[in-house]
């Protein structure tokens, strides 16, 4: 039979190694919890990181088509324009040096225009601290 002090100690023995096992279970989880917040981060930055870079990407195309775009718009209006000054030469000169001051003109408004657009793409750029590789300046 056991003493009232054995009961005791074994009871105190049971309760610590309750609370010594309970303390156990308590930090795996707590570690296996902290380590499932660190894959989620990990895995968030990695999502986060791709999408970024698709984006400067995509951006990046847009930017260099839409400047390609302007320049071909502005490619087919200088051949318009030059075919319109062959045909003044059949006319009368002084016409021809309206048309020629005409067309000055719309090369200066084209290449604002041009200027104004890639002003427009560096300073988005510089809002948003991404450079972006497509786009030529």
């Amino acid at each position: 039979m056991s003493t009232p002090t054995n009961t005791t100690d074994e009871v105190r023995e049971t309760a610590q190694a309750a609370v010594t096992e309970a303390a156990r279970i308590a930090a795996d989880a707590a570690r296996r919890g902290t380590e499932t917040a660190k894959a989620s981060i990990e895995a968030a930055r990695s999502y986060f990181d791709e999408t970024s870079d698709l984006g400067k990407d995509l951006y990046g195309t847009w930017i260099s088509q839409s400047e390609a775009t302007l320049k071909a718009a502005f490619a087919a209006q200088n051949a318009a324009l030059e075919a319109g000054l062959g045909l003044f030469d059949l006319g009368v000169k002084s016409n021809r040096q309206a048309v020629e001051q005409f067309s000055q003109l719309i090369h200066r408004s084209q290449q604002a225009t041009l200027d104004s657009w890639q002003s427009t793409v560096k300073a988005a750029e510089r809002v948003v601290k991404m450079p972006v590789n497509g786009a030529k300046r």
